[in-house]
This record gives structure tokens, sequence and C-alpha cells, in this order.
């Protein structure tokens, strides 16, 4: 499965040390971002896309998605077949890691 990266909605700008996390986090780490208004995302591992290079595959509440970065810009994956609403991928900003006892 390919991402499909044709974003409606503008790229945000990344916010201190954001690509930085990116390339540091790993399998088991817990991670969020800003209007991540769900449980946070379990980092599940890494791998490679042919449209958009590396990205990192995530879980949440039972569905797996991914995080991957563009041009400097971090954008949110969801697979279309388990997401038919607008605002695929979304802009992420503010990517931190969450303590397990804070998730």
């Amino acid at each position: 499965m390919a991402i499909s990266h044709n974003p409606s909605m503008e790229a945000r700008e990344p916010a201190d040390n954001d690509l930085e996390l990116f390339d540091e986090i790993e399998s088991g780490d817990v991670v969020k971002f800003f209007e991540w208004a769900v449980e946070p995302l379990t980092v599940v591992g890494r791998e490679d896309d042919e449209e958009v290079g590396e990205r990192v595959r995530v879980e949440a509440e039972g569905s797996e998605s991914f995080i991957y970065e563009v041009d400097g810009n971090l954008w949110y994956y969801t697979p279309e077949e388990d997401y038919e609403g607008e605002n695929n991928p979304f802009p992420v900003q503010n990517l931190v890691r969450v303590d397990t006892a804070e998730a």
C-alpha cells in the first residue's frame, strides 16, 4: 500500500524539534501532535513508501496509519480504505513523544 500524497490542506511549519523527533522515533515509542484529539499513536516501525520515501507506521484505536516527511513538512496519512473523510493527509505540527504514564 502506497501513500497517496495529495493534500487538500496547507502544510504546517514544523515546530522546533519536529523533524528531529521524527528521525529519532522507533518501534514502541508513543507520540502525539497538535490537533490530534484521539489516543496517542504507538510507533509500529519504519518502512519505505514508493511515493514519499521513508514513513513511520503508527497505530491508534486498533487501526494503522502513517507519519512521513515531504519537503521539510510532516504529514499524517490514514489508508483510504480505512478513512473516507477529507483532509487526508493531515499536516502535523508539534510532534512530541509521550511518556506511557501520560498516555
